[in-house]
């Protein structure tokens, strides 16, 4: 595999009429010099989607999107780099080989790049078995008796394996693959007895996992009849490449279709989410068979600020929900949850009821968590015996205390005095109780984060509007057109001068793409960064420009913000450390961090 030549990636960028190229996606209407429709990435009613034809670059006012059109293609395709330059070839009349590699995968380890290699070929292998073979027509047969359908089927890549023990590895083994290289993938097992390495999977409807870039790493297999002790599902082991914790079933689908939902529904089964995607909802996602995990989480607040969690109707699913919804509280993103009623899964109301049911009655009116809260405590419980009233009251308030508004209080509290028949004053007062404990405890737990930053000293998720954002933005401004600065900075003995993690991660690639690169070039680094919220980041800097003229008082004046809100943050988490030191009796510690906050103190006002 080569890497695609640059003067050909140039000429490809150079011969796109941004404008017509857009066009084929969003009406746009010219007014003055630019373009403008509603944007593909989110939902509006005005258009603030703006295409500079002289610029031939792309620009939304509303959600911050930008890029040139390879970005675009990237984006609203959800295409490899590599995929993009190959379509706007084939669009411009320059041949690309697909072959050729860019981006990111010529950064991986080649070992991984063989497994994905592998995981393409068994992927295109059981969606022919499917589609085109005898072998594969009980199995198509099923599908489209459960309501799937052909353009389903293609889209989610769903494919047929085999009865046969070596029909995949025999594939593999002609492509140059080795034993060893098909068990490191997960694809086949080597038994103990040392004998050649056979199918994992066999005789099972085939469902490609994919990572946040929509590359095959793994597979989950279904069985058509169950027989014996064989598990309904079977899915591939954890490998270099497929790590259940860091995977969102649907998430390289979802995240476009999210950014216009406003939200990413999440699933417990990947049945709901495809059944989902045929009513329209394009949205969804779901786990992997796994605990929710931080990774799950990033991976949702890159694309979305609410959540909508939507399990089983039956017990099970009541308490998958609860252990979502129990992940949100302490995170930046909003989550509700949608109650499927009569003990349904999402997939059975789908066919049950219809998508239009679905989406008006389940999706479309969500629970708060604090609500759902009530609910959930309320199950199988009978309000008219004593004991479950005053558990009922109790657990509600434990919910309550600690984690609402006085208004919310107040609705909560109304709702729930309506339901028990307890006057609003005596919830009051229990309440007060229950938030009084709840603050005793709090105040006296032991802190897990001694001796690390506290939470709100670095920031989660993307940076603010803040005047240390701005200065942020006007540094990565200059370091982007000007090589010998970022040298400057890359050089020092500081490392990165930025502080939130969106800017060093920007920083980081910077720096490889000016070592390999050499020279500034905006959308060449735009087209090198797989994260769609960094591109953001970048083009909304490139777009927003800064004075040239004045561009060494910029920088000087910039680097003393970020020091001084760097210095604010410490001396901030210090203080913080400073009264779990002295709630411990650590009274050394206490003494220490004083001593510390004093000098940063001397060091911030000597800016």
């Amino acid at each position: 595999m080569k890497r695609i030549p640059e003067e050909k990636i140039e000429t490809i960028r150079s011969q796109t009429d941004i404008v017509g190229l857009i066009g084929e996606y969003v009406q746009l209407t010219k007014r003055g010099r630019n373009w403008f429709g509603l944007c593909p990435f989110h939902d509006e009613n005005s258009p603030s989607f703006s295409v500079s034809e002289d610029k031939q670059m792309f620009h939304c006012f509303g959600c911050g999107a930008g890029g040139n059109a390879i970005t675009f293609v990237m984006d609203v395709e959800n295409l490899s780099f590599v995929e993009a330059v190959a379509k706007l070839g084939a669009r411009s009349g320059v041949e690309v080989e697909v072959g050729d590699m860019a981006g990111s995968e010529k950064q991986l380890p080649s070992g991984h790049r063989r497994l994905l290699e592998a995981h393409r070929y068994a992927e295109e292998f059981y969606r022919h078995l499917l589609l085109n073979t005898v072998e594969g027509e009980e199995a198509l047969n099923y599908l489209y008796g459960r309501g799937f359908t052909r353009d389903t089927i293609e889209k989610f890549g769903i494919g047929w394996s085999l009865g046969n023990r070596e029909s995949l590895v025999t594939l593999l083994k002609r492509k140059g693959f080795s034993d060893e290289e098909l068990s490191e993938s997960g694809l086949a097992i080597i038994p103990d007895n040392g004998s050649g390495a056979f199918d994992r999977f066999r005789n099972r409807v085939m469902f490609p996992l994919h990572d946040t870039n929509g590359k095959t790493v793994g597979f989950s297999g279904r069985v058509i009849q169950k027989a014996g002790n064989e598990p309904k599902y079977l899915n591939s082991p954890e490998t270099p490449i497929f790590n259940k914790s860091e995977i969102l079933y649907n998430y390289h689908n979802a995240r476009l279709a999210a950014r216009k939902s406003g939200n990413v529904i999440l699933f417990e089964g990947f049945m709901d989410v495809i059944s989902a995607d045929e009513a329209g909802i394009q949205s969804g996602v779901a786990l992997m068979g796994t605990a929710m995990s931080d990774k799950h989480l990033s991976l949702l607040g890159r694309v979305t600020n609410e959540v909508i969690i939507c399990t089983d109707g039956d017990n099970a699913g009541w308490e998958a929900a609860r252990r979502f919804s129990r992940m949100f509280p302490t995170n930046r993103l909003d989550a509700k949850v949608a109650i499927v009623p009569e003990g349904l899964d999402p997939d059975d109301y789908l066919k049950k009821y219809g998508g239009e049911a679905f989406r008006d009655r389940i999706i479309g009116q969500p629970h708060t968590l604090l609500s759902f809260a009530m609910m959930y405590a309320k199950r199988e419980k009978n309000l008219k015996n004593e004991n479950d009233l005053l558990q009922y009251i109790h657990e509600v308030l434990k919910e309550l205390a600690g984690k609402t508004t006085p208004v919310e209080r107040d609705i909560y509290l109304k709702q729930l005095s309506e339901e028990t028949g307890v006057s609003v004053d005596a919830l009051t007062s229990q309440f007060r109780k229950s938030e009084a404990r709840h603050t005793r405890k709090e105040r006296h737990a032991p802190s897990e984060e001694i001796g690390r930053p506290a939470e709100s000293a670095r920031p989660q998720g993307k940076p603010r509007k803040s005047p240390v954002a701005r200065a942020e933005r006007i540094m990565l401004h200059h370091m982007l057109r000007d090589g010998t600065l970022f040298a400057r900075f890359r050089d020092s003995d500081e490392g990165s001068p930025f502080f939130h993690d969106e800017y060093t991660a920007i920083f980081v690639r910077l720096a490889g793409f000016y070592e390999e690169y050499g020279e500034p070039d905006v959308h060449r680094f735009c087209e090198t960064l797989d994260d769609p919220e960094l591109r953001k980041i970048v083009m909304e800097t490139a777009i927003a420009g800064s004075s040239g003229e004045h561009a060494e008082e910029e920088i000087r004046d910039s680097i003393r913000h970020i020091r001084k809100y760097r210095i604010e943050m410490s001396i901030s988490d210090k203080l913080q450390q400073s009264r779990e030191a002295e709630k411990m009796s650590d009274l050394s510690r206490a003494l220490q961090l004083s001593s510390e906050i004093i000098a940063l103190r001397k060091s911030l006002s000597a800016l």
